[in-house]
């Protein structure tokens, strides 16, 4: 990838949902029966952890990326760059 700004995003979100897929296999009360672990509480809105916090700001971040055209590689409307 060439963009260091999806490269960010795309990084991120995989990193959050890695971290809430250990925490839902390995976590009690049995193995891919557990539950993910919130402990930051957003002012009686809700409670979630930092992957959440990662996710939310990566697929808003994703969506500004999207709107803006900002390619993923190479250069705006050339398509991908041939192997």
């Amino acid at each position: 990838m060439r963009s260091r700004a999806w490269t960010f995003v795309l990084g991120g979100l995989l990193g959050g949902a890695t971290t809430h897929l250990l925490d839902r296999l390995f976590r009690p009360p049995a193995f891919a029966q557990g539950h993910v672990v919130d402990f930051i509480d957003y002012g009686g809105l809700f409670v979630g952890n930092v992957a959440d916090i990662v996710l939310t700001v990566g697929c808003a971040f994703l969506l500004l990326l999207s709107l803006r055209d900002v390619p993923l590689a190479g250069v705006p409307g050339k398509g991908l760059p041939s192997a």
